[in-house]
């Protein structure tokens, strides 16, 4: 950090990832979601319309997201992949939120652990402050303790404009790794 600094770069965005141990014996009461809507899983056809939701939800955060299609072939190919493990918020024909939900099985048996991440955790603009997250990451960790884990995990933006740093700990999730990302500014060359 000494060197990068010396060069002029400066910390510009801190990110947290999460652990929330226990799932296998201590898991959260499913909360409702709000009247007319229901948590499903996103069927294989209905995958591009859950990528479009979940872009559309990161839009206004930092970083953005890469929303190509080439990035979403590659997201459907990867090996981690599991279909029925994409959970959504549907609101009739409309995505409210959703969770992406993975086990890395090569690295948990690489290290022995037992863990699933929530890998995108998102609810649209519309949907916002009205407990459609709080009701999909309460059975996203049903659904990862239902598969074996004991270990949930996920990544945050700790300066995310929607508070989902606050609703993390709300479920016990806990700090166990620091990033950060660094700028320098480019002198015009001109």
């Amino acid at each position: 950090m000494a060197l990068a600094r010396a060069e002029g770069f400066r910390p510009v965005r801190w990110f947290f990832e999460m652990e929330r141990p226990g799932i296998d014996r201590d898991l959260p009461d499913i909360p409702p979601l709000p009247d007319g809507m229901e948590a499903r899983p996103v069927r294989l056809d209905q995958m591009w319309q859950f990528w479009g939701a979940d872009v559309e939800a990161f839009q206004d955060h930092w970083g953005g997201f890469d929303a190509s299609e080439e990035n979403y072939r590659r997201w459907l190919e990867r090996s981690t992949f599991r279909p029925e493990m994409v959970l959504a918020a549907w609101d009739g024909d409309e995505i409210a939120g959703g969770v992406v939900n993975t086990i890395y099985t090569a690295e948990n048996e690489e290290l022995h652990m037992r863990r699933g991440w929530l890998d995108s955790v998102f609810t649209r603009r519309a949907w916002r402050r009205k407990g459609v997250a709080k009701a999909l990451i309460a059975r996203s960790m049903h659904m990862l303790a239902a598969e074996g884990m004991d270990t949930a995990m996920l990544g945050v933006d700790a300066d995310n404009p929607s508070g989902a740093l606050g609703l993390y700990e709300s479920f016990g999730f806990k700090v166990v790794d620091r990033g950060s990302a660094w700028h320098r500014p480019v002198e015009d060359a001109s």
